[in-house]
Order: C-alpha cells, then structure tokens, then sequence
C-alpha cells in the first residue's frame, strides 16, 4: 500500500525529491523505487533487509504462534496485494540508482545493525551511517540524524563527519 501511494505521488509529480523511510517502510520505499518511482534521494532509517525475518522476530517477542504469523501475512498480502517476498530488500537494492543514506543504530534491538550495513553494501553507491544507544525509534528524535537525513535529501551533503555526532 505504502509502496503503490509512494510511486502514484511520484509519477504524478514527475518523481520526487526525496523519500525518508524508516523500518518496514524502507522495504515499501525500496519496491517503490523498483517499481518505477523517481526519487533522486533516500534516506533509510533501522530498514531490515527481511521482512519475513523481522516479522518472524517480532512474533516471538511477543509470543505469537508461528500459525497466527503466518495467518497475519497472509492476511497482509491478501490486503495489499504484495508478497512478502517482494520485499526483499537484499534483492531490490542492487537494481536501484538513486543516492542512498542508510543510518542504521547500533543498538538497535528491533532491527540489528547488521542489517542496515548489509543494506548499504547491497545499494550501488549507498553510504552508512551509525550511530549508537539512540535504538530504534529514538534514533527518529535525534536531532544529527534529522540533520543528516534533510542535509543528505537537500543535496548538501554527502555524509556528516561521524565523529562531529558522538
């Protein structure tokens, strides 16, 4: 859904500027792109490679059985029309141009900061950024990855000098 919203509002626009996406909303970002969006940007923020993986997780931390999960995406899938393993973010990447920006926390316990560096190592051309005790939604108030992610999208510059942020 927020992949197919994402490509109308681009083609619309004739692309777009910039995509900001964190979590599972980097992998709808990344199909997006596959699909056809235009954005000269994207700044992905604690993004998993696997959704399947990641779901899985988020099942037994919440003590899910494995038949709910899998009737949730089911469900899911039904819903919005996207397979799960359409999402695979590790296959997407390395078809995709544009500039990338992955900031990934390395205390992020939702998504581990493994994921986000092989992210960035998929991406042609991505960079990373790490930053650290910010997890994974924390990392959304810090005020450098704000800075970052707007600097980045605006086109000035590349990557901050991590150093200058810890």
């Amino acid at each position: 859904m927020l992949a197919e919203v994402a490509w109308q509002a681009g083609a619309r626009q004739g692309g777009i500027q910039g995509v900001v996406a964190h979590s599972l909303g980097g992998a709808a970002a990344a199909l997006a792109i596959a699909r056809g969006l235009k954005a000269q940007r994207v700044v992905l923020i604690g993004t998993s490679l696997d959704v399947g993986a990641h779901a899985r997780r988020f099942a037994r931390w919440h003590g899910m059985p494995e038949r709910v999960r899998e009737a949730m995406q089911a469900a899911i899938e039904e819903r919005f029309g996207v397979r799960w393993s359409q999402l695979d973010v590790a296959k997407l990447a390395p078809r995709l141009a544009a500039p990338a920006l992955v900031i990934h926390d390395w205390d992020d316990r939702a998504v581990p900061w493994s994921q986000g560096a092989e992210l960035a190592r998929h991406w042609p051309g991505a960079q990373l950024m790490t930053t650290s005790q910010l997890g994974h939604r924390r990392i959304l108030e810090d005020e450098a990855v704000t800075r970052a992610a707007v600097d980045f999208i605006a086109g000035r510059a590349a990557l901050p000098n991590p150093a200058a942020l810890y």
